[in-house]
């Protein structure tokens, strides 16, 4: 009985794989994969710095880890490194200096380090 069961499933994998490659013909996947591989390389490639509330009036809130505001009960979103081209507004690297965002290039008024550019990403 057991074997019946087995042989069936088998039969049944066999035809449903074949009808899919058959109603997949005459297009390709390749550029949608692409997409999905550069989306993820990006992620990957910016660092999360801190969490922080995405209410400009709550920047000041902010931690390591995912969560909700204290103030407001938001879900707080990463403040992440990025480029130029996708950048938000340029801010410190240090999770304490969360608040420190600015529309140009130049220093920390906290701590003198170098702002980055970085924005703000819902995960």
């Amino acid at each position: 009985m057991l074997r019946l069961i087995v042989i069936m499933m088998i039969t049944s994998l066999t035809l449903f794989s074949c009808s899919k490659k058959d109603s997949h013909a005459g297009h390709d996947h390749s550029s949608m994969k692409k997409a999905e591989n550069e989306k993820q390389v990006a992620a990957e490639s910016e660092p999360i710095i801190y969490y922080t509330c995405p209410m400009e009036s709550h920047k000041h809130i902010h931690a390591r880890e995912a969560g909700n505001c204290s103030e407001c009960g938001m879900e707080m979103v990463a403040g992440v490194i990025t480029s130029e081209e996708q950048m938000e507004y340029w801010g410190c690297p240090m999770e304490a200096h969360a608040h420190i965002r600015l529309d140009a290039a130049g220093t920390c008024e906290d701590c003198g380090m170098q702002l980055k550019p970085m924005r703000l990403k819902q995960l």
